[in-house]
């Protein structure tokens, strides 16, 4: 399947069930994607097109996108957080779609798309470089005259010594969780362990799955030769977030 089936499995064993949580909260995960989409400009009049989310995760970029009057399409490999996603959007202009990212014909029935977000590290989930490829490729076809492709991604250009490579992620009384990498050439492996306590002892669940090692000039370099034209690029809370144009000029 074009998406790795360890990233599915790992979501429904572990990390969805516990994402939002890991990331700070609910209300620190809305505020986070409220400032991407003003700082994107996705969200502004006017956008009569809807949105495609891929990888929309529990869906607080889809929630966003609602409550400033946007329809939603939001794709995800993981039922454990469409199921909360449903929950967080419920009364909005939401579509659930559950599929894979590059399963265009789950979804494309409802472009073509003022934007295509790509977010949260979503890309790096992707098991080989082609399939990023065809990703870009994708966002390009799917999207109306002047649409946006903004992605978000964690570049791993250098690898960590041992000691380093074991991060602390977040812990409270009852809850514990933290991440070890493993580094490889072409991507990186995440073991996610977590620690819950029970009322008398402490349960471990651990969990690993791939991340594809991608830097932001690789990306532009691809996005551009498929007609999508970088119109900024920033650092954001430890990821790189890029926002591309169909048709656009180059930017800085």
């Amino acid at each position: 399947m074009p998406q790795s089936s360890n990233i599915e499995q790992h979501y429904e064993a572990l990390l969805g069930s516990h994402y939002t949580w890991m990331m700070g909260g609910l209300e620190r995960c809305l505020a986070d994607a409220r400032q991407l989409v003003e700082r994107t400009g996705i969200g502004r009049p006017p956008l009569a097109a809807p949105v495609l989310d891929l990888g929309c995760g529990p869906g607080y970029h889809a929630r966003t996108l609602a409550e400033r009057g946007r329809r939603v399409i939001a794709v995800d490999l993981s039922e454990t957080c469409l199921r909360e996603l449903r929950e967080l959007c419920a009364g909005l202009d939401v579509v659930p779609v559950h599929a894979d990212l590059l399963d265009a014909g789950a979804y494309e029935q409802h472009g073509p798309f003022a934007a295509v977000v790509c977010v949260g590290d979503t890309l790096t989930h992707l098991e080989i470089r082609d399939q990023v490829l065809r990703l870009l490729e994708l966002a390009q076809r799917l999207l109306a005259p002047d649409g946006a492709l903004v992605v978000e991604f964690r570049e791993q250009p250098g690898e960590l010594i041992a000691a380093d490579a074991v991060l602390p992620l977040r812990a409270e009384r009852d809850r514990i969780m933290q991440c070890v990498l493993h580094f490889e050439r072409d991507r990186v492996w995440v073991t996610d362990v977590l620690y819950e306590w029970t009322g008398d002892a402490w349960k471990c669940t651990k969990s690993s799955y791939p991340k594809l090692r991608l830097t932001s000039g690789e990306i532009v370099r691809e996005a551009e030769a498929r007609g999508l034209r970088l119109a900024w690029s920033e650092t954001r809370a430890g990821r790189r977030v890029l926002l591309l144009r169909k048709g656009d000029t180059p930017g800085t």
